[in-house]
C-alpha cells in the first residue's frame, strides 16, 4: 500500500471525533519527540524514546539510567530551547524504562545445592542430640531433604 494511501486513510480516521483526538495527540507527541531528539547529540538522541508535554511538565523516557542522567543534566537547556516552539515548560521529568529486562535463568533463580553424605550424617547427629525440639526436628528435615536430593542427583555411573 502506498504511503499516500495510508496518509489518506489516517486523515479520514482523524475526522472522527474520538479517534481524531487520539491521532492528534500521537502526532503532537511524535513532533515533540522529534524536536527533543533534534536538540540532542548522538547517540543520546536515539536513547530518548518518548516525550510528552502536559501542563508545563516535559516528560522524557529513556532506556537506561546512564542516558537518564545525561538527559537530566541537559534538561535546563532543553527547556529553554523548547520554550520557543512549545510554550511554557516549568519542569522536566526523566523516566527510565528499559526496553528489555534481563531474566534470570532457572539455575540462577533456584540454584541446586547438593549436600554431601557426610554433611547429612552430621545434621542427623545434631538432630538426635537436640531431641524432639523444634531445632532437632528442623535439622532432621534438612538432613533428610539433603539425602533425597543427593539420591536424585546421583550419577548412575557411580553405582
Amino acid at each position: 500500500m502506498a504511503l499516500t494511501a495510508v496518509n489518506h486513510r489516517l486523515r479520514r480516521l482523524a475526522e472522527q471525533d474520538a479517534l481524531g483526538a487520539i491521532l492528534n495527540a500521537v502526532e503532537r507527541q511524535r513532533l515533540l519527540l522529534a524536536a527533543v531528539q533534534a536538540r540532542l547529540a548522538p547517540p543520546l538522541d536515539q536513547h530518548c524514546r518518548y516525550a510528552d508535554l502536559e501542563k508545563g511538565r516535559l516528560t522524557l523516557v529513556t532506556d537506561s539510567s546512564v542516558w537518564g542522567a545525561r538527559l537530566r543534566f541537559l534538561a535546563p537547556g532543553l527547556i529553554t530551547s523548547l520554550r520557543e516552539t512549545h510554550g511554557e515548560i516549568k519542569e522536566c521529568r526523566v523516566r527510565v524504562q528499559p526496553t528489555c529486562l534481563p531474566t534470570p535463568s532457572l539455575a540462577q533463580a533456584h540454584p541446586v545445592i547438593r549436600m554431601s553424605p557426610a554433611a547429612a550424617n552430621l545434621l542427623l547427629a545434631a538432630a538426635e542430640a537436640q531431641g524432639e525440639t523444634e531445632l532437632g526436628l528442623a535439622l532432621r528435615r534438612l538432613a533428610e531433604a539433603g539425602i533425597r536430593a543427593g539420591d536424585r542427583h546421583e550419577d548412575p555411573g557411580e553405582r
